[in-house]
């Protein structure tokens, strides 16, 4: 009994949702779901963007390596001094 109260059921559902049905106005005179969910709007993020973004990195210029200095500077030592700007 359950079984074949099923399949009518099943039939019923078939039946209704591939019979042509008539539109009577912008929506209908119906709320078929179908129909609703035929006409309806793709869901989209009503939240903007609010990520940075993405900035290129300048390629930072190679500082130039001087030698350490070595020795004892310019006038430590006695005799010696720095030139004379004549």
């Amino acid at each position: 009994m359950r079984s074949l109260l099923a399949a009518l059921l099943a039939v019923l559902v078939v039946l209704t949702a591939a019979s042509p049905h008539v539109h009577r106005g912008v929506e209908g005179d119906h709320e078929c779901p179908a129909c609703i969910a035929r006409g309806a709007e793709e869901a989209h993020s009503a939240t903007p963007d609010l990520t940075p973004g993405i900035s290129p990195v300048p390629a930072a210029a190679p500082v130039p390596v001087e030698a350490p200095p070595a020795g004892a500077p310019l006038g430590a030592i006695p005799g010696q001094s720095p030139p004379v700007n004549a």
